[in-house]
């Protein structure tokens, strides 16, 4: 295992979710797979670039097929905004 630290992976995470917007394959599923357990070890910079990266992608329609990929996009704000609003309330 490649040891990394938390402001590597931020970087690493961010560059992986962005390769995937707009991909209607296996892929975003994977990535979003990947880095979910680690947001609360995210640092808060990370998570709100991935949380603009979302708004970004649903003004431009990037989501993909409505019923296949836009659900899983969806569902993968609701996780940032939750971690959001977790750090928030301390």
């Amino acid at each position: 295992m490649i040891q990394m630290n938390e402001t590597d992976f931020g970087t690493l995470a961010i560059c992986a979710i962005r390769y995937c917007q707009g991909r209607m394959s296996y892929m975003p599923d994977l990535v979003r797979k990947i880095v979910r357990p680690y947001l609360p070890t995210m640092q808060d910079r990370d998570i709100i670039v991935m949380l603009r990266d979302c708004q970004f992608q649903e003004e431009m329609n990037l989501y993909g097929d409505e019923k296949i990929d836009k659900p899983d996009w969806l569902k993968w704000k609701a996780d940032l905004e939750k971690e959001a609003e977790r750090r928030k309330l301390g």
